[in-house]
């Protein structure tokens, strides 16, 4: 993944700022003059202004301004500019607030105002309590043992005791937690390089990964950090083996634990996370009913929470809209009349794309890609196939060899063959590459490179045969899971009518929904 060159940092930072930020920005900074202030001041404007980093530029509109000073300068104002968001985020951020508590306990402690120490702590200790912090609630412990240590005419031994059994407690839940937590983490980076398992190898050595890492555990037993992390990892699991069914199982309790101790309305970026998952997962096992309902959950924390988010989960809820928007429109088929809602999400996703990840961006690309070429819109979908394939990162090249089969079935509907011979060995090639190359895309693969071969009045046949072997190596490997990435079945259906790919899929639908 490519990384911000050093000299652009503040730059990057400066451009990552709302509105909101930056006004505070420029009111923390004049609480103080001086010429050094003024001269940091300029750079923010001038930075904040530009689109494209441009040193010299900038340099030649800080004239009195020499290279060393010019990096004086930009450290300067990187810090100024941390020191004012952390203000800023103050209030709206738990991890700031508590860690401030800290500091402020640890000054109290070293002027030897015990008692007034003990009270910041045990307010301290209400507050992680309440949004299950428990590495703050860790640090506490350690603080309260150290303060009752030196009040030796209160300190009981009974006090001391209990101190000692909460932090044996906290240090298993912790342990538990970044153990599950790790093992999540593993599965979600091995789906990013790789996609889903594809052979009996793959599988045999994902199960070895997960059981092998997965510590012993009572779930009845478990804190709700635990729990947040242990299902992450099972979800995980499920999603990379194509067990669906316990995807949405293991995200909805995700999603409920959350409801249940109304975090939901505190940790709001973790719940965010869980019910896209969620909404993927009932996608995944074309589930409308529980959907809607979740879709709608959505919706409500949009309208609810959407205005107060922080700018990380403001970008979360973006990405995330626009992937349920997609897969909402492809559940109910209904692409011409969601042509507008698409347009405008994908406005946004361009708006906020410097921030978005690029797992992320590759999927949502992917997906608009699917959805104007079932629209018939093959100029749009040509657009965002392009900026799959010239990517040259290796992030998700299960998507990206789709992406190349999509590009010549355009090429092919539209009678654009000129490069299609050198596009389908392109594509041949890569997916072998990568090692993506399941037995459907084999077969569909070697057909489209004998296509040229058969007589127009032949074709019908010769796609009726296509969709017969797949339909024979589709069953009982792991090829017949490919076809989750685009419709390969429909597209093949609709040259056999003679219908449209859109047609066919709908019709699909209806078939499904009944």
């Amino acid at each position: 993944m490519s990384k911000t060159p050093n000299e652009q940092l503040l730059f990057e930072l400066i451009q990552s700022m709302t509105k909101s930020e930056k006004r505070s920005f420029k009111l923390y900074a004049k609480r103080s003059g001086g010429s050094t202030e003024t001269k940091y001041i300029k750079l923010f404007d001038v930075m904040e202004r530009m689109e494209l980093y441009n040193e010299e530029l900038i340099l030649k509109k800080l004239p009195d301004t020499s290279k060393t000073q010019f990096a004086n300068l930009k450290s300067h104002l990187y810090s100024q500019i941390l020191g004012s968001l952390r203000l800023s985020n103050l209030k709206d951020d738990i991890d700031i607030e508590l860690r401030e508590q800290l500091d402020f306990i640890r000054v109290l402690y070293k002027k030897g105002l015990y008692q007034q120490s003990l009270r910041l702590l045990n307010r301290a200790k209400n507050i992680t309590g309440d949004y299950r912090k428990d590495l703050f609630h860790l640090a506490l412990l350690d603080y309260e043992k150290q303060i009752r240590s030196q009040q030796v005419f209160d300190l009981e031994e009974e006090q001391a005791y209990d101190i000692d059994v909460q932090t044996d407690k906290a240090m298993k839940r912790f342990m538990n937690v970044q153990k599950f937590f790790t093992l999540a983490t593993r599965l979600k980076a091995r789906f990013v390089q790789h996609g889903m398992v594809k052979s009996e190898r793959e599988m045999n050595n994902l199960k070895a990964l997960f059981y092998t890492n997965l510590p012993d555990f009572k779930e009845e037993e478990l804190a709700f950090n635990e729990k947040f992390y242990l299902y992450r990892a099972y979800y995980w699991f499920s999603y990379l083996t194509y067990d669906f069914d316990d995807c949405v199982h293991y995200a909805e309790k995700w999603v409920n634990i959350f409801h249940e101790t109304g975090l939901d309305k505190k940790r709001r970026a973790a719940y965010l996370k869980g019910l896209n998952r969620l909404l993927q997962s009932a996608f995944r096992v074309n589930n409308l009913t529980k959907y809607d309902e979740y879709y709608q959950a959505l919706s409500n924390f949009e309208e609810r929470e959407g205005a107060t988010l922080a700018s990380n989960t403001q970008v979360l809820l973006v990405k995330y809209k626009a992937i349920q928007t997609f897969n909402h429109v492809f559940m109910t088929t209904q692409f011409a009349e969601n042509l507008e809602k698409v347009q405008e999400v994908m406005k946004k996703v361009e708006a906020n794309k410097k921030f978005i990840d690029k797992h992320n961006l590759v999927v949502i690309y992917y997906k608009a890609s699917v959805f104007y070429f079932a629209s018939e819109r093959h100029n749009d979908a040509r657009f965002y196939l392009n900026k799959l394939l010239n990517d040259s990162d290796r992030l998700r090249s299960d998507l990206k060899g789709y992406a190349r089969i999509l590009s010549i079935l355009i090429d092919y509907d539209t009678g654009e063959e000129q490069y299609f011979e050198q596009k389908l060995k392109a594509a041949y090639d890569f997916i072998v590459y990568e090692e993506n190359l399941g037995r459907v895309q084999q077969v569909f693969l070697d057909f489209l490179g004998k296509i040229g071969s058969i007589y127009p009045q032949d074709l019908k046949k010769g796609f009726m045969s296509l969709k017969a072997e797949i339909e024979k190596v589709n069953d009982g490997d792991f090829s017949r899971k490919t076809l989750l990435y685009f419709d390969l079945m429909s597209w093949i259906d609709s040259k056999i009518e003679g219908r449209s790919f859109a047609e066919m899929v709908r019709e699909k639908a209806r078939v499904q929904m009944r």
